[in-house]
């Protein structure tokens, strides 16, 4: 009874990151002759942890195991997430490797390693200790492969996106159009439309509905053939619109797809067709806005009000 009262004094005191307040319970229950266990230095250590103190929390395990006390599976797993949080994936590693060495399940805390370092911001690290423990076997979660694939995505690193999405694969999880779309969206920009496309031919004849395109999808890949710096890609934007159209039953354009169509027939200077989708364009609150796109692209809204111009529209 006495130990359960420290106890719940020093949890008290660890939820509130206040590790002097944790040591004086623990002293106070040395002095009640009491030795300290494992919930005891897990205290401490998560005391230390939620504080952001990972050289107090280091002191702390050094100290339970010179004191002979087996640390408990969540006493690592604290020590992972507060050397992740600060990019200190080699030392949390090394945590991983201790886990081991005492025949503990190692998963849970390779999970929360590469969350916390992709959550801040360290994604090449996330990257590296993801591949690695994926290679010695261990198998992430869902809710992992999307996050890694999305963020390598907005990162504009395809290569690692397409790593782990082979690996989800690998582990009996398929790409979904989420997963196709993040890659999609890493493609429509490296200035080769050809591999968006056959992204996209890959989502439209796969066969399974799960991974089939949509408004997203086609938004990508139209983006792709329009801005891309070689010959004219008109044809190639109005064979995907024709693809689009005979989708609309699933797939229903939005004002992005608009902006985009009168950006590519502005571009190659198909002024009727432009004028067509920009009034589709117009009759979606806000429309104008996405044409305009913050100026970037070289302002379609303004080439399109300079378009009409010259035709005299």
């Amino acid at each position: 009874g006495l130990r359960l009262a420290f106890l719940e004094q020093l949890a008290e005191r660890a939820r509130a990151a206040d590790a002097l307040g944790v040591a004086d319970t623990i002293y106070d229950m040395v002095a009640a002759g009491l030795s300290p266990g494992p919930r005891s230095f897990h205290g401490l250590v998560a005391a230390h942890a939620l504080a952001g103190d990972a050289e107090g929390a280091m002191q702390t395990l050094r100290r339970e195991l010179s004191s002979g006390v087996r640390p408990l599976h969540e006493t690592f797993v604290a020590l992972v997430r507060v050397f992740a949080k600060k990019g200190l994936s080699t030392r949390a590693m090394e945590i991983l490797a201790a886990m081991e060495r005492y025949k503990y399940d190692i998963r849970k805390a390779w999970l929360v390693l590469v969350e916390e370092l992709v959550r801040n911001h360290y994604l090449e690290d996330a990257n590296t200790v993801f591949l690695k423990g994926a290679k010695g076997g261990l198998q992430g979660t869902d809710d992992l492969y999307d996050l890694l694939i999305e963020e390598d995505c907005k990162a504009g690193d395809h290569s690692n996106a397409l790593t782990v999405a082979y690996q989800m694969e690998a582990a009996g999880r398929m790409a979904t159009t989420f997963h196709f779309n993040c890659l999609l969206s890493v493609q429509a920009t490296c200035g080769i439309p050809e591999i968006a496309f056959s992204t996209y031919e890959n989502m439209e004849y796969g066969g399974e509905d799960y991974m089939k395109p949509d408004t997203e999808s086609y938004n990508w890949v139209i983006q792709a053939f329009t801005r891309a710096t070689s010959h004219d890609r008109a044809p190639d934007v109005a064979e995907l619109l024709g693809m689009m159209v005979e989708d609309y039953k699933r797939v229903q354009p939005n004002a992005r797809t608009y902006a985009l169509l009168v950006e590519c027939f502005t571009k190659y200077c198909m002024v009727n067709e432009a004028i067509r989708h920009f009034r589709a364009l117009r009759r979606i609150p806000g429309g104008t806005k996405v044409l305009y796109n913050a100026g970037n692209c070289g302002d379609p809204l303004s080439l399109y009000l300079r378009s009409l111009c010259l035709d005299g529209e």
